[in-house]
């Protein structure tokens, strides 16, 4: 892997993935109701294509306890 690419991956994705499936467990039946959706699985792809940038970035840019080297997290606006 060039140092290029590796630049680039997330080293705490895992972290990442289970904040953001907290997240949506906690919102999904109120994201039903109001969108009115049936089905979870339909549900939480809806949350992800309209949400998931949000919670990339306040986990990126705010929770990460790398964000003050990662040049992903330093490509957000509000990086610091």
């Amino acid at each position: 892997m060039s140092v290029q690419r590796a630049e680039r991956c997330c080293t705490h994705l895992r972290e990442f993935l289970e904040a953001e499936m907290e997240v949506m467990q906690k919102h999904i039946q109120n994201h039903k109701w109001f969108q009115h959706i049936q089905d979870d699985n339909e549900a939480y792809q809806d949350f992800i294509l309209r949400y998931g940038w949000l919670m990339r970035e306040m986990y990126c840019g705010f929770a990460c306890p790398d964000r003050d080297q990662c040049p992903l997290a330093r490509s957000f606006p509000f990086h610091r």
